[in-house]
């Protein structure tokens, strides 16, 4: 059995003017945070977590809060980072500092983002009825969606990645901040781009990896280098591929890889690359054409890297398509090591009731999944971790009788447990 831990790295292959060097900083761990039971007070440096209700918190440089529901009112946003999984966020002000957003976040009341670099992650979702971007916008592998207008101002700044999207009814440009996106691609779907309430006082992009998506024939002045699509209904249509997910999948021998896509234009086929440091990528399979499955418009994909021993690798996809051109996925790495005997799932084999039992420093928010050996997900559990020991019980007694593997995941780290029901 292995110890599986990955987490998601960024691949800088331009480095926009909008003032930072790259599109995303690597996000922060939340594993082994202390859970905040109490507000009122200002943050030391550390990682915290909020799971309850918490208020009057300050947020300073140094400080770490993973929010996984539960909520958080009335607070301050003082150089530190917020990391938004889940929970209502309410009379926040940002005054510097970063916003991660992990999960579905829409219209936080009595929040405004104006001082703050807003990140929207891979899966992550930002809804807005309007939005003003006075400081940094990054979508790397996210979705932002705002019912009315999007206005970047003075100094504001996009930056899009991994396939990130903006939606948004009007757009106006006044900075002179240049939008940007990686190699990897991002995309602006603007649903009313007629003069009026869409205009860009200066250019959007000397990027053809912007890509804008319009409903109609009409194209604002301005988009600079953006590759734009016509009669395009959202930015599904203007990308080459969008992708649900990316991922890996524990397994007893090797790390089998897996991959959706909702949208599909002139799309070839993929190959799946590996290296050892991030930066030399050699292919490993051969030309993926065919999808394992097609479920309501999705394709699924699989490919199982047996040779992966007990390293550390890093994965990405090579994404051709009919016309030659090759886009890159997000990178993907993957730690391979020995199993510690820090967590127990028991009884083994299991009939009604399966426990997991955790003796380690760390704290933070534990998922728990169970899945058979094809990789169907039958059940999935989420606890806190407040202090070294902790245990859950999962109810299995309508589980089909079977091998299954247990993954557990604390922050970054995931233990794979093999049992027989």
């Amino acid at each position: 059995m292995k110890k599986i831990i990955y987490f998601f790295v960024l691949v800088v292959t331009f480095l926009p003017k909008s003032g930072f060097a790259q599109c995303t900083p690597p996000v922060p761990s939340c594993s082994g945070c202390v859970a905040l039971t109490t507000g009122n007070q200002t943050l030391a440096s550390g990682t915290y977590c909020i799971t309850t209700a918490i208020s009057n918190l300050t947020i300073p440089s140094g400080a770490v809060v993973c929010m996984s529901g539960g909520s958080l009112t009335n607070s301050n946003l003082n150089g530190g980072i917020l990391i938004y999984n889940s929970g209502s966020l309410s009379n926040l002000n940002s005054n510097s500092g970063d916003i991660r957003v992990q999960g579905t976040l829409s219209n936080p009341s009595n929040t405004s983002f104006n001082n703050v670099r807003v990140i929207v992650e891979n899966g992550g979702v930002l809804n807005m009825n309007s939005l003003d971007i006075n400081s940094s916008l990054v979508v790397d592998g996210g979705t932002v969606n705002v019912t009315n207008l999007t206005r970047v101002n003075g100094s504001g700044s996009i930056c899009m990645a991994n396939m990130g999207q903006i939606h948004t009814q009007y757009f106006q440009n006044n900075s002179s901040n240049q939008t940007t996106a990686q190699s990897t691609k991002g995309c602006l779907s603007i649903a009313q781009p007629q003069d009026g309430q869409t205009f860009l006082n200066n250019p959007l992009t000397t990027s053809p990896d912007v890509l804008v998506c319009l409903p109609g024939t009409f194209t604002p002045s301005n988009l600079g280098s953006a590759t734009v699509t016509t009669n395009c209904t959202g930015c599904a249509n203007a990308m080459p591929v969008t992708y649900a997910y990316f991922r890996a999948q524990p397994l007893e021998t090797g790390v089998r890889l897996e991959w959706q896509t909702t949208n599909e234009l002139n799309h070839r086929f993929f190959i799946v690359e590996r290296s050892y440091n991030a930066l030399d990528f050699s292919p490993i399979s051969g030309e993926v054409i065919d999808p394992f499955g097609t479920q309501n418009g999705r394709k699924e994909y699989r490919y199982t890297d047996l040779g992966a021993l007990a390293e550390t690798y890093y994965y990405r996809l090579k994404q051709v398509d009919a016309d030659g051109t090759v886009a890159y996925s997000k990178i993907l790495s993957v730690i391979l090591g020995d199993q510690t005997t820090a967590v127990r799932v028991f009884p083994n084999p299991v009939a009604n009731q399966l426990s997991v039992e955790f003796e380690t420093a760390e704290t933070g928010i534990i998922y728990i999944e169970v899945a058979d050996l094809s990789g169907k997900q039958w059940l999935s559990q989420r606890g806190n971790k407040t202090g070294k020991s902790h245990s859950q019980t999962l109810q299995v007694q309508s589980l089909p009788k079977g091998f299954y593997l247990v993954t557990i995941r604390l922050g970054n780290q995931y233990f794979i447990r093999k049992v027989l029901k």
